[in-house]
């Protein structure tokens, strides 16, 4: 298996923990919904039921209603040897992890995350000319975001972008080798 591919399942696994810990109930994998072009978001239960009935995936429509309808955001990223999840109960949240500690670098995973949390991605760069950080929050479109730069990834620089400020930020690194040991 290709080490992209086990990131980025290692990453749903990530996400399907943090859900369960924040729902407080278990989180299966058909309740995360997978839109092209789209971060991953979880389903609201009324969307599961109606796809469940149809027996068909959720469309891109159903896919941005869910996002719509439902509070619970995460975000996944993954680099070099590490992969990491964002979860939060209200609000957007967007996590970048990028291999490297260098200035650019710090400032690119703040942008990336940025763009993540407000649900444009990695397609809406060109139109990015800068984001200013100023004690912990940036503008962005009419909006205030949250930023947080996150320690514990040797060699990586990481930031979560949130709607929300964020009181306490619960960290776990996990290095892809020790999930996927035999």
């Amino acid at each position: 298996m290709r080490s992209e591919s086990r990131a980025s399942l290692a990453g749903i696994a990530l996400a399907l923990r943090a859900l369960t810990r924040l729902l407080g109930r278990t989180v299966q994998a058909g309740e995360i919904v997978f839109a092209q072009g789209e971060k991953p978001r979880l389903a609201p239960p009324a969307a599961l039921d109606a796809r469940a009935v149809a027996g068909a995936p959720l469309r891109r429509e159903r896919a941005a209603r869910c996002a719509e309808d439902t509070a619970v955001d995460f975000s996944i990223s993954h680099a070099g040897p590490w992969v990491a999840c964002a979860a939060l109960a209200h609000g957007h949240v967007g996590l970048d992890l990028e291999m490297g500690t260098e200035q650019r670098i710090a400032e690119w995973v703040v942008l990336e995350a940025a763009l993540k949390a407000s649900g444009e991605g990695v397609r809406a760069l060109r139109e990015v000319e800068s984001l200013q950080v100023r004690d912990g929050r940036l503008s962005r479109r009419g909006g205030v975001w949250h930023v947080r730069s996150l320690e514990g990834f040797e060699g990586a620089s990481a930031c979560v972008v949130s709607s929300v400020e964020i009181r306490a930020v619960e960290t776990h690194a996990v290095v892809l080798a020790e999930l996927f040991d035999t």
